[in-house]
């Protein structure tokens, strides 16, 4: 399957879904849009089930920031660090367990992460905890945050941050895939009622 289209949530759980899988893992409890999530990476329901994400000026900057970073910042680790690169870890009974690298370094196992946001770079870490421990969870050695702020090109602030692998993240995201295992049943009931819903109340407006 091919996975290089991070906008299609389909057939996989990543890094955007790694703050589900440890809520799941820490027993606390979870939304019929959350169970709809699950359904799609489980390929139980198609993508359209899902509620839009719009792109926001936010995320629009992040991504000027990747290309101004490896292309001004630091142009010579391109020879080395591949950009959206796909980490993989297979797990029998879940869907596909992948995560999307802004850059990766295969000769040291480093994922760089790119964000780019007017926050304290430790609220920027804290913020994205869990999609960082995913990526030492999908076999990353080393992950390193790379913050900006500011104004691109003109009054841009750079901060660099080791993000350190966190055991009992490691435990709570482990303990929510197997859970998830666990619900495989329920979660395919919940996406045969979403359908049959949808399909009743496109029989009435007919």
């Amino acid at each position: 399957m091919d996975f290089s289209n991070v906008q299609d949530r389909s057939g996989y759980l990543g890094g955007t879904d790694a703050a589900l899988v440890g809520r799941i893992g820490g027993g606390l409890r979870i939304s019929l849009e959350h169970y709809i999530r699950l359904a799609v990476a489980y390929g139980d329901l198609p993508r359209r089930y899902l509620r839009e994400v719009p792109k926001t000026e936010a995320m629009e900057a992040g991504h000027r920031f990747e290309d101004y970073f490896f292309g001004e910042v630091a142009p010579d680790w391109t020879p080395r660090v591949e950009r959206q690169h796909i980490l993989r870890r297979p797990m029998e009974g879940l869907p596909a367990l992948i995560a999307h690298a802004d850059g990766y370094d295969a000769t040291r196992g480093l994922v760089l992460e790119l964000k780019f946001s007017r926050y304290h770079t430790a609220d920027v870490a804290e913020r994205y905890r869990w999609q960082l421990q995913w990526y030492y969870f999908l076999g990353a050695e080393r992950v390193r945050l790379i913050h900006g702020s500011g104004t691109l090109r003109e009054d841009v602030r750079i901060a660099f941050r080791t993000v350190e692998k966190d055991a009992a993240a490691q435990e709570q995201l482990t303990a929510g895939l197997c859970r998830i295992r666990e619900m495989r049943p329920r979660i395919r009931e919940v996406a045969e009622m979403v359908e049959l819903k949808d399909d009743s109340d496109e029989s009435q407006g007919n």
